[in-house]
Order: structure tokens, then sequence, then C-alpha cells
């Protein structure tokens, strides 16, 4: 119901600018080009046509610079800047611009994201090229897998991150592309929060008595829940190993208290115990991109299916295969300028035992784009399906505004698919260079759960 009410307010929104059309004045709100402005110019250019333009302006860089402030509960606030830059290496009716773009960022959380995408298109777009490369200490919030999981069961994962992603796709057929590539994701200094919590406790608290289980158990029942016999039998061995066992405090803590991190290896291996996750893979690629421009396309559609074999002889600490598909597509509305409906597909499937640090999650993508309206890691599963749908509208020169709502749905240990959580938002955009069409972005999202937060971005989410 509340995804049906977003989009009547959108057509609320759309219905009275119809009535635009008949204006034909280049300057009246709502109906201009607004690719004749940017935060560099200020000013209307008289041709916007790169086929018109001089070839020494079409084959330089285009750079677009922007300071970078987001604030939610994740991250505290963070500080940084954007920039990007754009440039063809072939002719613009035959190559579309290659991009590389880079937000380091820096939270009052002591947290640090330093993160570079670069897709490169050569002359006539025979190879594509995308790589991704990252490094962050980026603690994040665990709550096990799952739609249906609990706040106060939720556990904070510290560690720092490796990612180096990269790909050579080969064109097939026009805007199609088979490619092969190389992925590692490093998990290192990895620190379970709430496990080393427990063991201080543990230990500063020394004896425990039968007493104090029957207390804690009384208290259960009050509540409405009913421990098992085996529950039971396990605090009683609980007082045994606390009272004079032979037992540390953190095995103790990982045998009777384990956390959601914990739970979730049946057999830990040897990297976990050494406090490091990886992921080393061979990619398999297949893209089909017809979008008329990477960082802000006004149509066309992109889909990639990938597949990552991450295997023990490649240095993965586990063996497992990773399946995931990114559908995009793009169309611009039949009344005004430059309106544009957007709507993302994208989803993973995990066979064999993944390192649980590189699961599916909201938010944890390579550049932290899924799920505005949530705290990064809070929805986190074995698979993910997730639906965006975004309608942008520009406003007056270099100014826009968008609306989006988002659905995503993560399957349990066993690969159950649990509710379907949403997150809605609006935005606002402004326009940096009207060549490479980069901008900056402004998101205030929140979810069905009350929570809320500010996201702040260069160029589109997707």
């Amino acid at each position: 119901m509340k995804t049906i009410t977003i989009f009547l307010v959108i057509l609320f929104i759309s219905q009275p600018l119809l009535f635009a059309q008949e204006n034909k004045k280049a300057d009246k709100p709502f109906n201009y080009d607004p690719d004749n402005y940017d935060l560099m110019g200020l000013f209307k250019s008289e041709d916007n046509n790169t086929e018109k333009v001089d070839s020494s302006e079409i084959y330089k860089t285009h750079w677009a610079f922007f300071p970078a402030i987001a604030t939610n509960p994740a991250i505290g606030t963070g500080y940084g800047f954007g920039v990007t830059a754009g440039k063809y290496f072939g002719d613009p009716k035959t190559t579309r611009m290659s991009v590389l773009n880079s937000t380091p960022l820096y939270t009052s959380k002591k947290q640090i994201f330093v993160p570079i995408r670069a897709t490169i298109f050569t002359k006539d777009e025979k190879y594509f090229l995308n790589g991704t490369y990252i490094w962050r200490y980026f603690p994040l919030g665990t709550y096990g897998l799952g739609t249906n999981t609990i706040d106060y069961e939720g556990d904070m994962l510290d560690s720092k991150t490796v990612t180096f992603w990269q790909s050579v796709n080969k064109k097939i057929a026009k805007g199609i592309f088979i490619g092969l590539g190389y992925t590692l994701d490093y998990y290192y200094d990895v620190k379970d929060v709430r496990a080393e919590k427990i063991s201080n406790y543990l230990n500063e608290h020394g004896n425990i008595t039968a007493g104090e289980i029957i207390t804690i158990t009384n208290e259960l029942y009050e509540r409405g829940i009913t421990p098992t016999i085996k529950q039971i039998e396990r605090a009683s061995d609980f007082v045994v190993d606390m009272n004079g066992g032979e037992k540390s405090k953190e095995e103790i803590q990982k045998e009777y208290l384990p956390t959601v991190y914990q739970e979730y290896y049946d057999e830990v291996p040897e990297d976990v115990e050494n406090k490091k996750e990886i992921s080393s893979a061979i990619m398999l690629n297949f893209i089909i991109d017809t979008r008329d421009n990477s960082i802000n396309p006004y149509e066309g559609m992109y889909f990639n299916t990938y597949t990552r074999l991450s295997r023990e002889w490649l240095g993965s600490s586990t063996n497992y295969t990773f399946l995931a598909y990114d559908y995009r597509q793009y169309w611009k509305m039949p009344w005004l300028n430059k309106n544009i409906l957007a709507v993302w597909f994208t989803g993973a499937f995990t066979f064999g035992q993944p390192v649980y640090t590189g699961l599916p999650a909201v938010g944890t993508d390579p550049f932290l784009r899924t799920g505005r309206g949530w705290t990064p890691g809070r929805l986190k599963g074995m698979d993910m399906m997730y639906t965006e749908i975004e309608y942008r509208l520009p406003v007056y020169k270099m100014l826009g505004i968008d609306l989006f709502v988002n659905a995503a749905q993560f399957s349990d240990v066993d690969h159950n698919f649990q509710k379907l959580k949403l997150g809605y938002g609006l935005g606002l955009r402004l326009k940096l260079n009207k060549t490479s069409r980069s901008n900056f972005a402004l998101d205030f999202g929140w979810n069905e759960q009350g929570y809320a937060g500010f996201y702040m971005q260069l160029n589109e989410t997707f």
C-alpha cells in the first residue's frame, strides 16, 4: 500500500506539468534542456551537441569535484570529497565516455572508506574494462541472516578490507560483451565486538551460582519464553565450567553464548581463527549495455550476470560459488525534458560456504549504493533479491529532484527467503558537469521500521 501511495504522489506531481509542453520558451521551469547548465558554467551554452563541438573539447578529460558530507547512525557524520573524470577514447558516435570516479570518506566514528571505480571503453568499444578498487576500515553491524532478525541481537564486526575487482570484457555484438576477471576481498583484523564484550564480562564476574541461573530462567518465564530441557542442561554445564572448570572464558563464551557470527560456521576455517576472511575468485561476465551514458543515463539498459568461483586453491578461506545479476532500465518520460523513470533489479545467490563478511547485505556492495533508508549491514542473508524504482525530475537549470522506493528480501541460513522490507526517500540533484552528466546527489531515506538518514554522493545511485 505504501508503494502505491509513493507512485500516486509522483503521478500527482507530474500531471500538472503536462500542460507545460505548450510553452516552448527555453528558460521556463520544467520546460528547458537541463544539459545546457551546470555548476561549472552557471550559464547557458549556445549548443550542447557533441557533433558540432570542436574535437579538442570532445576528447579532453571532463572533471567534476564536490565536497561530501553524510550522516546516519551507522557512520555518525562522514566527511570527504567526490571526484569524477570522464573521457572519450574514440569517436562519441561509436564509443561511450569512459569514467573514473572516487569518493573518499572519513567519519566521526573513525571509519575510513577509499573507493575507486574505473569503467573504460576502448575505441569503438572493442573492449570494456571494469575495475573496482577499495580500502576500507568500516565496522558494520550484523544481525544474523534473513529479514526476520531482531535489533537487540545485533553485533558489530570490526574489520579492515582490501577489495580488488578487475574484468576485461570483449564486444561480441553492439552493446554486448563477455568477459573474464579476478576478484579479491581480503578482510583482516576481524573482531567480533559482542563476543569480546561477553568474554570480558565473564572474566570480571568470576563464579556464577546455580541460583543466578534460576533467576534468569524465571525472568524468561515471566516474559513468555520457556527454556527447553536442553537449554537448562546447558545452563547447568555453564555453571560448572564457570566455577573452576578448565575452559577459558573465551571458550565458554563461544560454547554457551555464541554470537550470530560464531554460529554461522559449522567448521571454523583456519583463516577465521586467525581473524581474517578471504574470498579469491575467478569471475565470468556476460554484459548487455545500451545506456547512452554510464554516469547518468537518460535511456537504455544495463544487464550484467556474473559468476564468482571462490576456491581454496586460489587463496580463499572456503570453497563457494557466488551467482549475481544486475539489471537497470531507463526511460525518458513522454512529457517535459529529461524526466527519467529508472528501475533497478539486482540479486545474488550463494552455493557452498561463503565467508560471512562477503554475504549479500544492504549497503555493503562495493560503492554502498543499495538500501537507501537502511543502516548498512542491517539486512543480510545467504541470498538476496533487491528492487529499486526512482523518478528523476529536473526542476530548473542545474537543479533537480527525485523520489525512490526500494524493496529487499534476504534468505536465512537454509536459503529460505523471508519477509519483504521496504525503504523510501526523496532527494535533490545538482548538475556539476553537463558534458559528463556528473551530478551531486543528496537523499533523505527512511524505512518501515522508523530508521532515517541522509545519503550524500557523487552521481546517481544507479
